[in-house]
C-alpha cells in the first residue's frame, strides 16, 4: 500500500500496456475491425487523466477482447472497476487475475480492498491475511483487515486478531495502529496530527492517512456520520493535491468512495 510500490507499478503497466496492444494489432485478421495501438491507448490514458473509470472500463474490455488470457489487463480494469464503484466486477477481475497468475494473490491488496466494498468481509480478512506474509509492516493491512474482521465477527474479535506492527515509518501511520490497538482515542490521534511539526507534503501525508483511518475507525464502530465527515476531509481534492509526493493516489481515491458509502448510508438513516 505504500505510495512508492504504487507509482512504480503504474509505470510498469503503462509499458507492459503498449506492448500488449502491439502485439493484439499484430495477431489480429486482416479482414476484422480492430481498434489501433494508437488510439487505445490514448483513449485509456486520457480517461485515466480525466477520472473517468467508466470509460477506462470499456478501452479495457475492448482490449480484453482481443487479448482475453493477459494477466495485466485484469488488474488495470479490476483497478478501474473498483474506482468506478463497480466493487462485485473488480473482485472478478482480481480472481481472474489469481487464476492466470496464481503468483500475484498474496501481494494482491487491492482485492482486500475491493473485497471489503463489496460487503465479502471473511474473504477480505483472508486477502489482508496473505498480504501480511507478503509484507508485515504495513499498519494500512492491518487495519483493513481490522475492518473485515469487525464487519465479519465483531470488534472484540477484530481487536484481539489485530495484525502486529512495529515499525511502518510513514508519519502518523503508528498513531493510527495504536487506535486500533484501542489505547488511544480518535480524539487524542487527531489532536496529534493537528500539532504536528511536520509542513509541505509530509503534513498532507501525515493529515491524509489520519483522517482516512480515523473515518474508518469510524465506520467499523456504526457512527457513519463522524465516518462521513472525516472521509470527507480525506478526500478533499486539495489535499491530495498538497500531498501528491506522499498520499497514494489509490488510496486517496478509496476515501472518495468510503466516503459516498457513509454520506449515503447517512442519507439513508434520515429518511
Amino acid at each position: 500500500m505504500y505510495i512508492v510500490n504504487t507509482q512504480i507499478k503504474c509505470l510498469f503497466i503503462l509499458i507492459s500496456s503498449v506492448t500488449f496492444m502491439m502485439e493484439a494489432g499484430r495477431h489480429a485478421s486482416a479482414d476484422e475491425p480492430t481498434p489501433s495501438v494508437t488510439e487505445l491507448n490514448q483513449k485509456l490514458v486520457e480517461a485515466r487523466d480525466a477520472s473517468d473509470f467508466k470509460q477506462a472500463v470499456a478501452v479495457l474490455d475492448q482490449w480484453i477482447n482481443l487479448q482475453p488470457d493477459r494477466p495485466q489487463l485484469y488488474y488495470l480494469r479490476g483497478c478501474d472497476n473498483f474506482f468506478a464503484g463497480k466493487y462485485r466486477d473488480s473482485v472478478r477481475d482480481f480472481d481472474r487475475l489469481i487464476e492466470l497468475d496464481p503468483s500475484r494473490k498474496q501481494s494482491l491488496w487491492e482485492r482486500g480492498i475491493s473485497l471489503y466494498f463489496a460487503g465479502d468481509y471473511a474473504k477480505g480478512a483472508e486477502q489482508f491475511a496473505d498480504y501480511q506474509n507478503y509484507h508485515d509492516q504495513d499498519v494500512e493491512n492491518s487495519t483493513f483487515r481490522y475492518l473485515c474482521v469487525a464487519k465479519a465477527d465483531g470488534l472484540k474479535k477484530a481487536q484481539e486478531t489485530l495484525l502486529p506492527i512495529e515499525r511502518d515509518p510513514r508519519p502518523g501511520l503508528m498513531e493510527v495502529f495504536r487506535l486500533y490497538e484501542g489505547k488511544v482515542t480518535p480524539e487524542k490521534v487527531l489532536e496529534e496530527m493537528q500539532n504536528t511539526m511536520l509542513t509541505g507534503q509530509a503534513a498532507a501525508g501525515y493529515r491524509f492517512y489520519t483522517l482516512l483511518y480515523v473515518g474508518l475507525y469510524f465506520e467499523a464502530h456504526d457512527e457513519d456520520a463522524k465516518a462521513a465527515k472525516y472521509l470527507a476531509q480525506a478526500s478533499d481534492p486539495k489535499l491530495l493535491e498538497a500531498g501528491s509526493q506522499r498520499i497514494s493516489r489509490y488510496m486517496w481515491d478509496t476515501a472518495r468512495l468510503a466516503h459516498q458509502e457513509a454520506a449515503k448510508r447517512v442519507k439513508q438513516a434520515e429518511n
